[in-house]
């Protein structure tokens, strides 16, 4: 039992002996195999001078040791290159191979990057108030990182250091001026003319459509007319006007509107973009049936773009009349939307005794008769967009249907 004992102690012995004298071998690199002079290269990037000197690294632990001692970080230049060469066999690039002997010229080499470095300048579209025009794009400069390391690999196997000059490639910008100006080609327009409407409509037609000039809307997003708009009240700027409800026109708030999003619906649809909007229940009079977009709190219209590019909306208003713009890359087809009057319904026309005077005077004859409201005949219509490319008919595409029911003509008559 003591001689098995023994055996333990001494083979306990012997493995820390190995292990301390490992640690040290490491430690002592320089004492167990010459070392050249540390090789040296002179980088020249512009106007600047970069230098990287292949100093040995002094571990800080065994762990660190035993790297360094894998990667051939301390071991003299022809051993690191002999190292590089094979790592480059292997299908490794100048960088990975050069990082894995020669851990501090990573750092020297993004030095030399950030010196040399100038971020292209995209183009952007711009909106002056009136058009949409586009800054001007800059080219950038970068390190050419894959070259600066051929040659500093060079440089270190066939001289053992010297002088290398550092190169820049141009990088382009990611958005042209040329490709935006492309972009900003007119896709579609609509006018609508507000010029018999009441101030306060004229008003709140004007207020709604200004929310939309200048935007951008990119590719793949949806507009949507409220949440653009916003709540139509007194405290977002918009005042009292007719708006229909059920048939028949009453006094509301923000009243008009809906010749707002109508004008932008149609602009839409003529720029080739994705719609969805509501009917009203009678047929308004700026715009031909199944052309209508009628929205309330809780009817919207949206607009898709489906173009791959963004596209941008200008708005002018002046003279009773709001001229809506579409901007985007060039469309493939000029689009004609048609309204076709399947059936009409005749109006009612309704006579009531002015009993209560809304209408005549006291001076009033008994018999008189006013024309107090218009009717309006009902309509039910299918809505076409009809494609053409180069002057020639492509498509006729059916997008509505929709029924608007009559108004009645009423005469009032004097009691």
């Amino acid at each position: 039992m003591k001689f098995t004992g023994r055996l333990k102690y001494i083979f306990v012995i012997a493995l820390a002996a190995t292990l301390f004298s490992s640690f040290f071998a490491a430690r002592a690199w320089a004492e167990v195999e010459p070392r050249q002079p540390a090789a040296r290269v002179t980088v020249t990037a512009g106007a600047k001078t970069f230098e990287y000197v292949d100093e040995k690294i002094i571990p800080s632990d065994f762990t660190v040791a035993e790297q360094i001692e894998l990667r051939k970080i301390n071991a003299p230049l022809d051993r690191k290159i002999e190292f590089v060469d094979m790592c480059l066999s292997k299908g490794a690039d100048y960088k990975t191979a050069l990082g894995v002997c020669f851990p501090r010229l990573i750092y020297v080499v993004d030095e030399i990057a950030e010196s040399l470095r100038i971020d292209p300048v995209d183009a952007k579209v711009v909106y002056d108030g009136s058009k949409f025009g586009v800054t001007k794009d800059k080219k950038g400069r970068a390190l050419d990182e894959n070259k600066l390391y051929a040659s500093i690999y060079c440089c270190l196997k066939f001289s053992g250091g010297g002088a290398v000059n550092a190169t820049a490639e141009e990088v382009l910008p990611a958005v042209t001026e040329s490709e935006l100006r492309r972009n900003i080609t007119l896709r579609g327009e609509y006018t609508t003319d507000f010029t018999t409407s009441t101030p306060a409509r004229a008003h709140n037609v004007a207020l709604a459509l200004k929310k939309f000039d200048g935007m951008e809307l990119p590719a793949g997003e949806v507009l949507s007319f409220n949440d653009r708009v916003g709540a139509r009240t007194v405290e977002n700027g918009f005042q009292s006007a007719k708006i229909i409800v059920d048939g028949q026109y009453v006094d509301g708030v923000g009243g008009g509107v809906c010749q707002s999003s109508t004008a932008l619906y149609n602009a839409a649809l003529l720029a080739g973009l994705d719609c969805s909007a509501n009917a009203h229940s009678i047929c308004p009079s700026y715009c031909p049936a199944g052309l209508d977009a009628m929205i309330s709190s809780v009817s919207d219209m949206r607009v898709v773009n489906n173009t791959g590019r963004s596209v941008y909306v200008s708005v002018r208003v002046a003279g009773g009349k709001a001229n809506v713009r579409i901007f985007g890359a060039p469309p493939e087809y000029k689009i004609v939307p048609e309204s076709v009057t399947v059936k009409t319904v005749k109006c009612e026309e309704l006579e009531t005794v002015d009993v209560e005077r809304k209408y005549f005077g006291a001076d009033a004859v008994c018999g008189d008769r006013l024309l107090v409201a218009l009717g309006k005949d009902g309509v039910v219509s299918e809505t076409y967009l009809k494609y053409y490319k180069d002057g020639k008919f492509i498509k006729r595409v059916k997008i509505r249907a929709n029924e608007y029911k009559p108004t009645p003509q009423i005469v009032a008559i004097a009691p």
